[in-house]
């Protein structure tokens, strides 16, 4: 389902996306994606809606973002929060939500990543992780947004030591550094609905399309 917080933005209340939705059609899918051992097989792996228990400690080396504390502050009706796990084990995690175009449209335009967490590559045995993180939230973008008026459709602030991530290696456009609310200075990127499918089409060339399980 999707799920949602406390936030100074317009979030979509989601009994509005359920009216997007068939009866039989869930508005977060589960899929199995294909990811690289390190002896270089493709192995799969799945993405799916985090549970409760999915949520990292607090002692966590790669999850410092504190996910047990969001998660039970959140009174859940409007983001989501989408893992990858493989062979048992939760690699990465990603929180997205839908905003729409202004107060009282509720119809949604873009959707904003507001975190992105992944085991480190040292201590995972699989590639890649984020990429398809970021594919699965584009994927509700493209079901439900209708995109800006300049046709961005997925955005996200990133911390400092990730900008070459983004930029190089997910190849999203830079839109220069933003002050978040507590005071942090974070860069800001966007995906276009043209750079997203993009993107999409690049990692389902290289890793194998998904498959929709559920």
């Amino acid at each position: 389902m999707l799920q949602g917080f406390s936030s100074s933005k317009v979030l979509v209340p989601l009994c509005h996306v359920e009216k997007m939705l068939s009866e039989t059609e869930d508005p977060t899918p589960i899929y199995k994606v294909e990811v690289i051992n390190h002896s270089g097989i493709k192995i799969n792996a799945c993405l799916e809606p985090a549970k409760k228990e999915d949520m990292p400690p607090v002692q966590s080396l790669d999850f410092t973002f504190a996910w047990r504390e969001f998660w039970q502050k959140s009174d859940f009706d409007c983001e989501a929060i989408i893992k990858l796990s493989c062979q048992g084990e939760i690699l990465g995690l990603i929180r997205f939500g839908l905003y729409p175009y202004g107060l009282g449209d509720y119809t949604p335009e873009y959707i904003e990543v507001l975190h992105l967490q992944c085991v480190s590559k040292e201590r995972r045995s699989v590639n890649p992780v984020g990429f398809w993180l970021l594919w699965y939230a584009i994927q509700i973008g493209f079901s439900y947004c209708i995109g800006e008026t300049d046709g961005t459709l997925l955005k996200l602030d990133s911390l400092e030591d990730a900008i070459p991530y983004y930029r190089d290696k997910v190849k999203m456009d830079g839109l220069g550094w933003i002050n978040t609310p507590s005071g942090e200075a974070n860069y800001a990127f966007k995906f276009t609905q043209e750079r997203a499918k993009e993107f999409c089409i690049r990692i389902e060339q290289e890793y194998g399309y998904p498959v929709r399980l559920g």
